[in-house]
């Protein structure tokens, strides 16, 4: 994949009503957070956009902010879940078309640990907090790719 953009839901509520982590809803400033970065997103990403999203409530309402200015389909990935590991999700996006730009809404810390990874920083996990989005741009180098930080951006920013 040449570009990938990865987004971390925003803030939610601590607990749901039915007491299950994936049930758990945005609150007032994780919807206003995930409209803020979505407004850029629109304004900056690419046409060319895939959005695939975990099937937690919380990342199906932040990717609905960016869904609501262009209307581009929102595919659940259960490779995103709350349970998975960034072994899987490394195994997932790997398959994907290299001429679109992907954008994945997922969870901390495996969207920390596929930036490190992706950019050859093993032995950290970088942090990404909540409603941020980091961008990274791939650059082929014969057989193997090169990640690099295009952009992030942050709601606070």
């Amino acid at each position: 994949m040449a570009n990938l953009i990865i987004w971390r839901h925003a803030e939610a509520e601590v607990h749901s009503e039915t007491g299950d982590d994936s049930d758990r809803a945005l609150t007032k400033r994780g919807n206003k957070d995930a409209t803020k970065i979505a407004k850029w997103l629109h304004k900056h990403a690419p046409d060319n956009i895939e959005i695939l999203c975990s099937p937690a409530r919380r990342c199906l309402q932040t990717a609905q902010a960016l869904h609501n200015l262009n209307q581009v389909e929102i595919k659940v990935a259960d490779f995103l879940s709350v349970d998975s590991n960034v072994a899987r999700i490394v195994k997932e996006i790997s398959n994907t078309n290299d001429t679109k730009t992907i954008l994945i809404v997922g969870h901390q810390p495996n969207l920390g640990l596929l930036i490190s990874q992706l950019l050859g920083l093993h032995e950290r996990a970088c942090v990404v907090k909540k409603g941020a989005v980091w961008w990274l741009k791939q650059r082929k180098a014969g057989r193997s790719a090169l990640y690099y930080i295009e952009a992030v951006k942050q709601p606070s920013l």
